[in-house]
């Protein structure tokens, strides 16, 4: 099986050969079936915005010589000089593509004469230095000679050179107003008089390949980085096209090392937890495979999800440090479970041992994986693709586990104890111990006592190891040896609802108040142990059904078996010990373990406690309502600096941004309008009213709005202007008029519109008019015919656009999510208003707004809906895969419970280290939820399982003894391996440290704290159960009834080798009648035991209350 996992595991890693990195954010962070997207799409394919774009900002250098004299001003000669000096480096890089060398002209984004278009302040001398110096009366040796008052002049105008409208909001950010003196007639009354940021925007056109443009930008990034060390009046921030996409790539290289660092942890974790001073005893060589086993498991897991098309992620790049915790958490339950088995089982053949060990902590396992795996696999239902990616990974890395620890783990398992009963030295197999055997190997390998080095001698004669393994009756107790013979301790007392060290002990016969029906101590002979019972009456003991059940009489009830004690394990160093006078034989002894030592006679006794529940209860009641308290104010948004390294340069122009432009201006954005034919007066009127109602919009900063220029409010000026043989027809009016305020609408004067174009008039005044303002021939798309000269001959406009600003976002992380929402109503409230019967031929399909945001906000507006959604599937899917292992329904709902409550406390856990609520916050909701199951699960079977002293108290103890280390070990194992994150470079992967810490946290918290008070509390009752001959493990119920159904059975086949009667007919009436009455009474009888049964349990529930 070992060397089949490898196998498989080989071929899995195959599908690494299809792997690739997917940095795109508008991939990763965005549904690709939304409205948004389907709008952008259209949007981008119809009105090409060019095909790339650059930009650079300019601020005073904190330490150079104009922050003494100037402040943060950027409005200064100098800084416009430096401006110019890197707008000449970047115009002049030339690119080798395609066997030619590209030019800033062959790449740059154009206007519809041919050349290049700009947008920058530097366009106010039409991009030239000289024309600059010109006006003013600058040097080109001293960046500071010249006319500031020129400067500030030429940043007030309203329009560039070309006569195409400046932006001025978009190119300058922190602006100061301040009153002119004496304004000339018609102007404002206050003007620029300084801004912090000086943005230089640059397009590149649609068509490029992205290797050109890749490259294009790689140099302009250089230059940007040469200059910036250079410049001493200015300081750049810049971004180019592929910046967001390359540093969030770098960010996964970056760190891959820490993923080195986390196997590391958990190697030395695993070698220190299972390696013993003893050179054969010791497992260190188990631990280093175990490690590897989790390492094969997630190569394998990630090629099988590369072989489904699943691209490598930042997201992905935190799986292995959980998926190792998973493993070795995974190798320390069915470590310490065996251990436990060896002791209790010191006769039994390894087969035996495993094949108990596997049907015990190995389903455990099985079952905990399974319900993690669901919980994944349903997070690849979600929309976004990083989250359905993540999902798609976590999913088949913890079904790799699942079969590597049910074929290499196991299989180097088995190998090991071979080893250790061959006394090999560890690490070095081929070298035999001279020290005596291990006394807690297995003496033969299989159940019919054949193999291994004990072979059929080790057997008692006439007895396989099968009847040893279940026959000899035995006392268990969970507490470390005392120097004397061990005696049975007293059970936890019910009515106190406390217990010291956690005891189970072997009663006889099972009458006692406190011997629950149908079930007695399992036992063991160990006779190749060297150790005989004495006495007789073990046939009269029932066998337990499941392997970790005992039964604890109190004091004084019935008469204890003290032929021989078993301690459970503390530590695989088990050593045989001489009984004191009056014993039994001889006493299999451990080193006490000082965890184990903890639970069973610390811990858990304090559970049982009033003052221990009430402590617990009022820890979680109280992180209960923080996180209540907190979720609804939980700040939202994935901001562009959790993207990118500490180290990036992006984190700089972020900064820019955040203090400047996205303080006084929101987003550009434009209201599209397609299928619709411009001409009619009646449709100019509903574009303008569709164009008043956006305005009116709570987030359309309509103001700003009105220094965008807009096609046909200038065009029906122009025509009004120009030509007064037009006759307009009403209708038609300014939507800006009344509509703009503040200082900044000061510089805003909007003209009255005194009607509509004619429809016979419009297409020939509109054609002039682009000829004299030929930007907007970018806001109209054209129908064309074939001319007669076989030209394209322009026809009529068929969509066209009209540019909006938003508000400022600010700081609000809800902006985005509310923005779109409210845009959403906006565009039914037009098509519902303006386009009633356009919108009946093409629904939804005649008017929209659409920008860059949306697509991102509109993902950001699902994670609520996605996240309640998400986190009530997969507790639904875990209690699917519970109920059909766990046989308790109430022990289900409590698991289902604790996973639920796991996402909650995240919650709290944001609110108070400030981590937003955004993607990566989903994410970790879905790694909760696979990781909460694992660390409550052991604790519920074993109390379902386990009988104790019948109490609800007694067996919350006994089963939180039994688990409690091994699952705590675990979980700290996994909190270790997940610290390399915290050293990240990434903001975000250290956000992941939080919420991964803070969830194996509070799942440990939770299994190991709140659920036993729980279950002391209202726990289900333990199962009745019995063994058959042949091993079967069934209930009590069930064996009733199938014995009612074997009585009638057997009458009805008695009455048949009966010689035929006179009147048959009446004896088959009796046969029947009497089977019939005879089931009838077996089933009162159960039910009559079923309802004593569940008496007895709520009274001593009552009483635990």
């Amino acid at each position: 099986m070992t060397f089949l996992a490898i196998a498989v595991a080989a071929l899995c890693a195959g599908g690494w050969a299809r792997f690739r990195i997917e940095t795109a954010s508008d991939v990763l962070w965005v549904p690709q079936h939304s409205k948004s997207m389907k709008d952008q799409d259209w949007a981008a394919d119809v009105f090409s915005s060019g095909g790339g774009y650059a930009q650079f900002m300019a601020t005073v250098k904190a330490t150079g010589p104009l922050a003494a004299q100037y402040g943060s001003n950027a409005l200064q000669l100098a800084i416009f000089s430096e401006m110019f000096a890197v707008d000449a480096a970047v115009r002049a890089i030339t690119v080798s593509y395609g066997g030619r060398t590209w030019s800033w002209e062959d790449i740059c984004d154009v206007n519809f004469s041919g050349t290049c278009k700009y947008s920058g302040p530097l366009n106010l001398w039409s991009m030239s230095y000289d024309t600059y110096l010109a006006e003013v009366n600058g040097s080109h040796t001293d960046p500071t000679a010249g006319s500031r008052d020129v400067l500030i002049g030429a940043v007030n105008s309203p329009r560039f050179p070309d006569n195409s409208a400046v932006s001025t909001l978009s190119l300058f950010g922190g602006i100061v107003l301040s009153p002119l003196a004496n304004p000339p007639p018609g102007s404002p009354p206050l003007y620029i008089s300084a801004a912090q940021v000086v943005s230089q925007p640059y397009g590149l056109r649609d068509g490029l390949s992205d290797s050109l443009k890749n490259k294009w930008y790689d140099k302009f990034l250089d230059i940007l980085e040469a200059r910036s060390d250079v410049a001493v009046h200015s300081a750049f921030a810049y971004i180019a096209g592929n910046s967001v996409d390359n540093e969030i790539g770098r960010s996964v290289t970056n760190d891959l090392y820490l993923v080195v660092i986390s196997v590391a942890i958990f190697v030395l974790v695993a070698v220190l937890a299972m390696s013993r001073r003893h050179s054969v005893g010791t497992r260190s060589s188990l631990a280093l495979l175990g490690v590897l086993s989790g390492v094969l498991a997630v190569v394998a897991g990630y090629g099988l999800s590369m072989l489904f098309g699943c691209p490598f992620t930042t997201l992905a790049q935190t799986l292995p440090f959980i998926l190792l915790g998973l493993t070795v958490d995974v190798m320390f339950i069915l470590t310490k479970g065996y251990d436990s088995l060896v002791v209790e089982h010191p006769a039994a053949s390894m087969q035996a041992r495993f094949r108990r060990l596997m049907s015990t902590a190995g389903t455990s396992v099985v079952v905990t994986l399974l319900a993690s795996a669901v919980a994944f696999a349903l997070g690849a239902i979600n929309e976004l693709p990083s989250v359905r990616w993540f999902s798609v990974y976590a999913t088949m890395g913890v079904v790799s586990i699942l079969v590597a620890t049910l074929t290499f783990y196991t299989g180097v398992f088995v190998l090991t104890e071979r080893r250790i009963a061959r006394n090999k030295v560890d690490c070095l197999c081929c070298m035999t111990s001279g020290g005596p055997r291990m006394p807690t190997a297995a003496a033969v390998w299989f159940e019919d006592g054949t193999g291994g080095p004990g072979g059929s001698d080790a057997i008692a004669a006439g007895a396989s190891s099968d009847a040893a393994y279940y026959d000899a009756p035995s006392a268990i107790v969970l507490q470390a040896p005392p120097s004397h013979a061990p005696a049975v301790a007293a059970a936890p007392s019910r009515g106190a609802g406390s217990a010291g060290p956690v005891n189970e002990s072997t009663v006889e016969g099972g009458s006692g108040p406190h011997s629950p029906r149908g079930s007695a101590a399992r036992s063991e002979s160990a006779s190749s142990a060297g150790l005989h019972p004495q006495g007789g009456g073990e046939d009269s003991l029932k066998k337990s059904a499941v392997p970790d059940v005992a039964n604890t009489n109190a004091n004084g009830t019935g008469s204890m078996k003290q032929h021989h004690a078993v301690q459970l394990p503390y530590s695989t160093a088990t050593t045989f010990a001489t009984p004191a006078a009056g014993g039994g034989g001889p006493v299999l002894t451990e080193e006490p373990n000082l965890m184990k030592k903890l639970f069973a006679t610390y811990y858990a006794p304090f559970l049982t406690k009033w003052y221990g529940k009430v402590f617990v209860i009022a820890i979680f009641i109280g992180w209960t309502v923080l996180s209540a308290v907190g979720a609804p104010r939980l700040e939202e948004g994935q901001p562009l600096s959790e993207l990118a390294p500490d180290d990036s340069y992006l984190q700089d122009y972020v900064q820019v941004m955040e203090d400047t432009f996205q303080q006084q201006i929101g987003s550009p954005t434009y209201a599209y309008y397609r299928w619709l034919d411009p001409a009619p007066p009646a449709q100019q009127a509903k574009m303008l009213a569709a164009l008043a109602t956006s305005l009116d919009n709570a987030f359309t900063n309509s103001t700003v709005s009105a220094f965008q220029g807009n096609w046909l409010i200038d065009f029906i000026v122009w025509v009004q202007d120009n030509d007064p043989s037009v006759n307009l027809v009403p209708g038609c009016s300014n939507p800006y008029a009344g509509r703009v305020s503040g200082d900044l609408g000061l510089f805003v004067n909007p003209a009255t519109i005194n009607g509509c174009v004619p429809e016979d008039r419009f297409y020939p005044k509109l054609t002039q008019f682009l000829e004299v303002s030929r930007g907007y021939n970018d806001d109209l798309r054209w129908s064309q015919s074939i001319g007669p000269n076989g030209s394209l001959v322009r026809t009529k406009v068929w969509a066209s656009r009209m540019p909006l600003v938003h508000t400022a976002k600010g700081d609000d992380g809800s902006y985005g999510r509310r923005c779109t929402r409210s845009i959403r109503h906006l565009e039914d409230a037009v098509l519902d208003q303006q386009y009633v019967a356009e919108n009946a031929n093409t629904p939804d399909d005649v008017f929209f707004l659409s920008n860059g945001d949306y697509i991102y906000n509109e993902g950001d507006a699902l994670l609520g809906p996605m996240t309640l959604e998400y986190v009530l599937l997969a507790v639904a899917g875990v209690g699917l895969v519970l109920t059909l292992t766990l046989p308790s329904i109430r022990a289900v709902l409590f698991m289902m419970f604790a996973v639920g409550l796991t996402d909650f406390f995240l919650f709290g856990e944001m609110f108070i280290l400030g981590i937003r609520f955004n993607q990566v916050s989903i994410i970790n909701m879905i790694m909760a939820t696979g990781l909460a199951v694992d660390y409550s699960v052991y604790f519920a079977q074993r109390f379902v399982a386990c009988q104790a002293d019948g109490t609800l108290n007694g067996r919350m103890s006994l089963a939180l003894a039994d688990t409690g280390s091994a699952v705590f070990v675990g979980g700290i194992t996994a909190l270790l391996g997940t610290i390399p994150l915290a050293f990240s470079t990434s903001t975000i992967l250290r956000t992941f440290f939080s919420l991964i810490f803070g969830t194996i946290a509070f799942a440990l918290l939770i299994g190991l704290m709140l659920m036993p008070v729980v279950f002391s509390l209202i726990g289900p009752a333990a199962l009745d159960i019995n063994v058959a001959a042949d091993g079967t493990v069934k209930l009590e119920q069930d064996v009733k009834r199938d014995a009612a159904k074997r009585k009638e059975q057997e009458l009805v086949a008695h009455q048949q080798q009966q010689p035929p009667s006179g009147d048959w007919r009446a004896s088959m009436a009796a046969v029947r009648a009497d089977a019939g009455a005879e089931q009838q009474a077996a089933l009162q009888a159960e039910h009559r035991l079923d309802a004593k049964a569940g008496a007895n349990q709520t009274r001593k529930g009552e009483d635990n209350v």
